[in-house]
């Protein structure tokens, strides 16, 4: 067993504590993506195809089932982030001095000539952590301000607050 296997074992096991109603292959697929991230430290899926410890030995065939694991309808992505989001709220909560807040960050950014992606992370030192996301497509460079209108973005920011812990209240980070 290599080093992806063996980190993709303890991801499973977090995940089957944490979400303990997922099916076990969705969970087990799921770390599996999980560890081979870790491992090349990269989210596009032609490096993670070429890194991913399966068989088939083929590329292409690997490809073609990080796109199945990613697209399953099965693997609700609010709903296994969930309890990853309200722990780390809850230590960034518990973590802040008394005249310290907790900053939300809402950004949006452009993917690909198609798509846009529009993400609410928490700020923690110099880092943003992904708390909830949605992607949609576009057509061209055409914003989500003329795309979809407004209720992305609540969305997505009421996600973030369902997942605070109530201790200290959260709020979006001002711009620099």
């Amino acid at each position: 067993m290599g080093g992806i296997e063996h980190a993709a074992r303890s991801v499973s096991a977090v995940l089957e504590e944490r979400v303990p109603w997922q099916r076990k292959t969705q969970r087990e697929n799921l770390a599996l993506l999980v560890a081979t991230m870790l491992s090349e430290r990269s989210a596009n899926l032609m490096s993670l195809a070429a890194a991913l410890p399966r068989q088939p030995g083929r590329i292409d065939m690997r490809y073609q089932w990080i796109v199945r694991v990613l697209a399953n309808p099965l693997i609700e992505c609010d709903a296994v982030m969930l309890p990853f989001a309200r722990e780390v709220l809850t230590r960034a909560q518990a973590e802040a001095g008394p005249e310290e807040r907790v900053d939300l960050i809402l950004d949006q950014s452009r993917v690909s000539e198609r798509h846009q992606i529009l993400m609410l992370a928490l700020r923690w030192g110099e880092r943003a952590l992904p708390l909830a996301w949605r992607v949609e497509e576009t057509e061209g460079a055409i914003g989500f301000g003329v795309q979809a209108p407004a209720r992305h973005h609540r969305c997505v920011a009421a996600r973030g607050r369902a997942r605070a812990p109530a201790r200290r209240p959260v709020l979006p980070a001002r711009p620099p």
